[in-house]
């Protein structure tokens, strides 16, 4: 798998294809490898590229910090490094917070812009600063096992099931219980209006029990963007459908 070196890390991704670059962002607790079924649908005409975040998957180099501005700063590193001035971003979770973050610092670079199943765009709820649980997901691999099934409930149980597990579960513990600051911090609200002008699409899973449909509805309103709500998906419609949501975005990203 290709590494690339961005400032102190050497940051690693998947990649396939040729054509118009698609940077696909994963969440929190996942890899690029959340994005395989997608990027073997990924039709010709087009090049994926997936990394992994800091303190995740086989990107090396310190954990921290976890704040969103610094996630996309190692983004746009990322592009820079591989000369990919202008690309289509499609941020999933956490990685949503990373796209619209880049976008909002650099939207020269951005295409278009896909937020799947949105962060919270005027910070995290109290509810969900939980470090205890964060802690639980590492010591006890068949809660986090059960935890990541909540977020994917449609995803098939196969051997890439048990591979996102195993990739997942390998998340450095600083990067868990930092991200908690970083989502709770991260609160661009009023300010994703300055995004109208970049072609934008949000997706919502309707049975998404973490970013639910009226997050979607605040995120879309704020960007202008158009809204998509995918019925009888959870957390992860790039796992779970990604045949279909393949389709939403290839009609969306044709248009632009």
């Amino acid at each position: 798998m290709p590494m690339q070196r961005v400032g102190d890390l050497e940051v690693h991704y998947r990649e396939r294809g040729q054509g118009s670059p698609v940077v696909l962002i994963p969440g929190n607790w996942t890899t690029s490898l959340w994005w395989q079924p997608l990027m073997e649908l990924l039709p010709s005409g087009f090049r994926a590229i997936a990394p992994d975040l800091r303190g995740r998957g086989l990107t090396r180099g310190p954990a921290l910090p976890q704040a969103i501005p610094t996630h996309a700063k190692d983004l746009h590193g990322l592009l820079d490094a591989l000369g990919l001035m202008r690309v289509h971003l499609i941020g999933h979770s956490l990685g949503s917070a990373v796209a619209m973050q880049l976008a909002l610092e650099h939207p020269e670079r951005v295409h278009t812009l896909t937020v799947l199943a949105p962060a919270w765009v005027d910070g995290m709820p109290a509810a969900y600063n939980l470090p205890a649980h964060q802690l639980s997901l590492h010591d006890n691999r068949d809660y986090f096992a059960a935890a990541m099934r909540g977020m994917a409930p449609g995803a098939p149980d196969d051997s890439l099931w048990q591979q996102l597990l195993d990739e997942g579960h390998q998340q450095h513990r600083d990067a868990s219980l930092a991200t908690l600051r970083a989502l709770v911090d991260w609160t661009p609200g009023e300010r994703l209006k300055s995004l109208h002008a970049i072609p934008s699409l949000v997706v919502s899973g309707e049975t998404d029990p973490l970013s639910t449909v009226d997050m979607g509805k605040r995120c879309a309103s704020l960007m202008g963007a158009r809204h998509h709500v995918m019925k009888g998906v959870g957390h992860s419609p790039n796992l779970e459908t990604p045949r279909d949501f393949l389709g939403v975005w290839s009609e969306f990203a044709a248009e632009q």
